[in-house]
């Protein structure tokens, strides 16, 4: 399935003065279906649909993160939950719960799918994925707004930027970190980034790294 980073959620977002989305707007950004596809009705689909709804309400009774396995043998899956760390729990509650609904319906058979909003991403898949970090997937969106100012100026401010944000986010207990940097005047920029709860903190921090390395200057 191509899907974001099978550990990872990263959340490298970075902006000149702009305003993060209004906390009640939960809009869907990305999302992903296995091809392989499981019986209507049987074991699995039952099991899935359950499991769904578990991982709503344990990850957001517990910080905004959740992982889950259920049923046997050829229908076993695996799932996991999980909201930005500055998203509150009703909107963590909202976000996940429109996640659930919605990966079904746009991925109504497959044994494996991905959903993420804005502020959560929800992952099922029959091969398990968890604390198994995937340094090779990606999934990325850009704005259309251009960078401001001088290009070696602006990419000397990101690349400070992203060298503080991946160590301080796998030191974190939460395991994510926000920060700000100047680029030159009145000028800012703003970065956030996220690792999945069940990462160790050296691969958390690997991955941020090799994923903000990657980030257009």
């Amino acid at each position: 399935m191509a899907a974001v980073s099978s550990l990872l959620l990263l959340l490298l977002a970075v902006a000149v003065h702009s305003a993060a989305l209004a906390l009640g707007q939960t809009v869907q950004v990305w999302s992903s279906c296995s091809p392989a596809n499981f019986t209507p009705g049987g074991p699995y689909d039952t099991n899935l649909r359950g499991m769904l709804k578990d991982l709503v309400t344990v990850a957001v009774s517990y910080g905004g993160y959740g992982n889950d396995t259920a049923g046997g043998g050829s229908d076993q899956f695996y799932g996991l939950a999980i909201c930005y760390a500055d998203a509150p729990p009703e909107v963590c509650r909202l976000c996940l719960g429109m996640a659930a609904g919605n990966v079904t319906l746009a991925c109504p058979r497959s044994t494996g799918a991905a959903m993420m909003y804005n502020n959560c991403l929800l992952r099922y898949a029959n091969a398990s994925f968890l604390a198994r970090p995937d340094m090779v997937q990606r999934f990325s969106f850009y704005n259309n707004l251009t960078r401001p100012g001088d290009a070696a100026i602006y990419a000397a401010a990101l690349g400070r930027l992203m060298d503080r944000l991946a160590p301080a986010a796998a030191a974190s207990l939460r395991f994510f970190a926000f920060g700000r940097t100047n680029i030159t005047g009145d000028q800012s920029l703003y970065g956030f980034a996220q690792c999945v709860a069940d990462l160790s903190p050296d691969d958390c921090r690997r991955c941020l790294q090799r994923i903000a390395a990657s980030l257009p200057m």
